[in-house]
């Protein structure tokens, strides 16, 4: 009988005519929605003509600026802020008025503060007569030591002489040995005690020296402490930083301010300068030294940027501008102009109007017109603008019409019939 052999496995194929017919003919369907989607996207819009404004491209000095609305104020404006806190007790001059350096503006009470100060007051002074008190009584010691050592030398030199004296009758045999014993050591005893006072009083005296510079030191320290007190109670009487004229200055009896608090500017009158308000996307374009003009009188007045304060504040930053001419006659604090600040120098640049067109399309495009009465879309680059025109970097050349009006209408669509 013939053996069977195993059976023989056979892998399955990956790619089968059935599968791969799939594949084919979903990509073919997604091809032929894309070019569908396309061709729809491509359909024309029809429009009268009177609903569309046209412009030409041209080229010409193209200058890069911004408009920024100014505010006009003293070249040399001086804030008059509150150095204590406090309620307004009085009230001296009013608003507008000129006041000389040092004028009483109005006088701030702070009964809890005031008590402070006195609190500090008296303990400094205490502090004052206790070291003054030390200090006498290291005086007094160091003459004491100085007294008994005056003492203790006069006695020495009296018990000096009777040794010699003694010394001498001694070797004579005048007078009895115990006796001359006694003698020489009354005088060790007292050139002993001599030499321990003189140190003593050598160092006591250096000591106290130093003792008393801390001392002196420590009383002066606290003597300009008590001055800053008066100072800060004198504070309380708001006077002027500087002469001129007094604005701003609005306050009532009674009303609150905190330490560090504007309550007035003072104009030192010395000339104008504008404060402008300028969007943070700016902040790295502006530079001092930059011009910038406004239309005054019909006439158009130039200015210089001075200052850029970089802090951003409500995603705004502040430039200081001063006059580059005269100022005009009539210009006066507190005007509001419109400034063009110029970002460039000019340039010959092709140019394209600003208008609606930009809501819609970003800049990223527009509707360029042809020979047949139709405008297709084309994408175009835009470089900087100003309050006139945008800057064109390519899409477009010298002559070419597009749509300049609003495409909210036909935004989505590659060609335009007008009609």
């Amino acid at each position: 009988m013939r053996q069977i052999g195993m059976d023989k496995r056979i892998e399955k194929k990956k790619w089968t005519r059935k599968k791969i017919m799939y594949i084919a003919g979903a990509v073919l369907f997604i091809l032929l929605m894309f070019f569908g989607f396309k061709s729809f996207n491509k359909k024309t819009y029809k429009v009268k003509a009177s609903r569309l404004t046209v412009k030409e491209v041209i080229e010409g000095p193209f200058q890069d600026m911004i408009l920024i609305e100014g505010d006009v104020e003293s070249i040399n404006l001086v804030l008059v802020n509150t150095l204590e806190g406090g309620s307004v007790k009085e009230i001296f001059v009013e608003d507008g008025v000129f006041v000389e350096k040092g004028t009483p503006l109005l006088q701030l009470s702070n009964p809890s503060a005031t008590l402070g100060y006195l609190n500090q007051e008296t303990a400094i002074i205490e502090q004052i007569n206790n070291l003054r008190n030390l200090r006498l009584s290291l005086e007094k010691n160091q003459r004491n030591l100085d007294e008994a050592l005056i003492d203790s030398e006069n006695k020495l030199s009296q018990t000096t002489r009777r040794y010699k004296t003694d010394s001498v009758l001694y070797a004579k045999d005048v007078i009895a040995k115990n006796d001359y014993i006694d003698v020489r050591e009354s005088y060790k005893y007292e050139k002993e005690k001599r030499n321990l006072l003189s140190n003593n009083v050598k160092k006591s005296s250096q000591d106290n020296k130093v003792q008393i510079q801390q001392i002196n030191q420590s009383i002066n320290m606290m003597q300009r402490n008590l001055e800053m007190i008066h100072e800060n109670i004198e504070k309380m009487l708001v006077k002027a930083p500087v002469s001129g004229m007094l604005s701003s200055f609005n306050t009532v009896i009674g009303e609150t301010y905190g330490r560090n608090e504007t309550v007035a500017k003072i104009d030192v009158q010395s000339g104008f300068k504008i404060k402008g308000q300028v969007d943070e996307y700016y902040l790295s374009s502006v530079k001092p030294g930059q011009l910038a003009r406004f239309s005054f009188n019909g006439q158009l007045i130039d200015l210089k940027v001075k200052k850029v304060i970089p802090e951003v504040i409500n995603r705004r930053f502040e430039i200081e501008l001063i006059f580059v001419n005269d100022i005009p006659e009539d210009i006066t604090i507190g005007q509001s102009l419109q400034v063009r600040l110029e970002l460039s120098k000019a340039q010959e640049s092709l140019m394209i109007s600003r208008g609606n067109y930009f809501q819609a399309s970003g800049g990223q495009y527009v509707f360029v017109l042809d020979d047949q009465g139709e405008a297709h879309k084309r994408y175009i680059k835009l470089g900087n603008q100003n309050p006139s025109y945008y800057q064109v970097l390519d899409g477009l050349v010298k002559g070419e019409k597009f749509i300049s009006s609003s495409y909210q209408d036909f935004k989505n669509y590659e060609t335009i019939e007008i009609n």
